[in-house]
């Protein structure tokens, strides 16, 4: 009778265990780079990391309730390949929430992705941070995480999926001070990809649901949003987007409307994905080239070059290449800023890993 109580305790317990899991994934990139003269000094090579991935370090979680309803949850850290640094603005600043999943869909409550950030970095085939990070900073719509969110992303209906995100101001005084609200629509029919978001961002006291590091005091009420579509024909991909944000002055209110246009064309053949995109807005533009060669499923050699011209009216900047590192302790010194009036240029060639 022991030895059966034994053997049934052993068996619940791996039956429990089956049916919750967790995983560690992470993904790594980190390159040597020409960085061309910027702000009159001369060019230098230097050590760059996430230039077109992110590097981190992250935990996902999922157990079965039963009745085909999951609870989930998902920690996401920076890792700075050049120091071995954690980005300055919190431990798990990219992703810190719990939710959960079913034939519904799913609902998370913490701090994740602004659906306007997903949506910007899934329409060009062939981009990455030197490209979307450029870009959404350029164009002011960079509030990349959402403090205080709920965040609910419907199941796939005929290839439509929508996503809803709200993030509180914390504010007892005011329920719209510093809160953020966002949506995206994707709908996706075989080679087809058409995608849509828009961010509605509230000026705040710095409690509110803009990621650290957003300068809730300096940024002003914000509206932003992002179309395109991205087809895919045999071994090429092509990608096309509008962009668009109006944001208000904190200190008088005037409000500056900037737009523009991105176009991607990505092509495999065997190990090697080539990729160019165009990024247009304000008179300014960004040129990006990739070669990738894939080691295996998870590891490459990228190489990219980099071109911003931007408009001496300053109204749009963009950076040649995006470094992802952050700014405690940074990667480039600030001489290699975007500067209005400058033709900026940079090349280098990284290794990635992903787990």
């Amino acid at each position: 009778m022991k030895k059966s109580l034994i053997a049934l305790a052993a068996l619940a317990a791996t039956a429990s265990f089956a049916q919750s899991s967790v995983t560690i994934y992470g993904q790594f990139d980190a390159g040597v780079y020409s960085l061309g003269k910027a702000n009159g000094t001369q060019g230098r090579v230097v050590y760059g990391d996430g230039a077109t991935f992110s590097n981190v370090l992250g935990f996902r979680g999922s157990e079965d309730l039963g009745g085909g309803l999951r609870a989930v949850f998902q920690l996401e850290t920076d890792v700075q390949t050049n120091n071995g640094g954690l980005n300055h603005n919190g431990l798990f600043r990219r992703q810190a929430n719990v939710g959960a999943a079913g034939g519904f869909g799913e609902i998370k409550v913490g701090i994740t992705t602004n659906p306007i950030i997903a949506t910007n970095g899934l329409l060009m085939p062939v981009a990455g941070n030197s490209v979307s990070t450029s870009t959404s900073s350029a164009l002011g719509y960079a509030d990349f995480y959402t403090k205080n969110a709920v965040t609910y992303t419907s199941p796939a209906i005929n290839g439509l999926t929508a996503q809803l995100q709200y993030g509180f101001s914390n504010n007892i005084e005011s329920a719209t001070d510093g809160s953020v609200t966002a949506g995206s629509l994707a709908y996706v029919n075989g080679p087809l990809q058409l995608r849509a978001a828009m961010q509605d961002r509230k000026q705040g006291n710095g409690a509110g649901a803009l990621a650290a590091g957003s300068a809730p005091n300096t940024g002003g009420n914000k509206q932003s949003s992002v179309m395109g579509a991205r087809y895919q024909i045999g071994a090429v991909s092509l990608g096309v987007a509008y962009l668009q944000n109006e944001s208000a002055s904190t200190y008088n209110g005037a409000k500056t409307k900037v737009s523009g246009n991105s176009v991607g064309v990505g092509y495999t053949t065997g190990a090697w994905t080539l990729g160019a995109t165009l990024v247009s807005a304000e008179k300014s533009s960004l040129t990006n080239l990739q070669a990738r060669y894939a080691l295996s499923k998870r590891t490459n050699i990228i190489a990219q070059a980099g071109i911003a011209d931007n408009d001496a009216n300053g109204k749009v900047k963009f950076s040649p290449i995006a470094f992802n590192t952050g700014t405690s302790p940074a990667t480039i010194t600030d001489t290699y800023a975007a500067t209005a009036g400058k033709t900026q240029t940079g090349v280098g060639v990284a290794l990635t890993h992903s787990f």
